[in-house]
């Protein structure tokens, strides 16, 4: 008599599409978030060589980066702290300088970055990088190529 009481179980004729959705919505998370950690450092980036002639450079102010975070304006070192500070008072001296940096290739973007944000910070806005020359172009050749 049991069995007479009891319902009969309806047979699911449709698929419960949540779960799936929450699965697939997980794992989309999972990709987006670990996609940029998988190209990172898969390239890396060839800088272009300068073959130009020297350009002739009005009155400058040389700021050295070297390895070891040394900081040399003109000739004189510097730490990092005092580097704003004497900066501020060779422009002093010389108003209309260019502000040229050199920075060893080993040196950190991040640093170089960090002193160009201090020459900006000292009232300088001419401000050059210099690169290693690898020659002159050759006769003849179309600027650009």
């Amino acid at each position: 008599m049991q069995s007479r009481l009891r319902p009969k179980p309806k047979l699911m004729s449709e698929i419960n599409m949540v779960p799936f959705t929450d699965v697939v919505l997980v794992l989309l998370v999972i990709f987006m978030v670990t996609t940029p950690f998988l190209f990172q450092g898969s390239f890396q980036v060839k800088l272009p060589k300068v073959a130009a002639p020297t350009p002739e450079l009005p009155e400058t102010i040389t700021l050295t980066v070297a390895q070891g975070n040394r900081f040399f304006v003109d000739d004189i070192e510097t730490h990092p702290e005092e580097l704003q500070d004497l900066l501020r008072t060779m422009v002093r001296r010389k108003p209309n300088a260019i502000v040229m940096v050199n920075a060893d290739k080993s040196v950190p973007h991040g640093t170089v970055a960090e002193v160009l944000s201090k020459v900006h910070l000292v009232g300088v806005s001419k401000v050059g990088i210099s690169v290693e020359l690898t020659g002159a172009p050759g006769p003849g050749a179309a600027p650009g190529h």
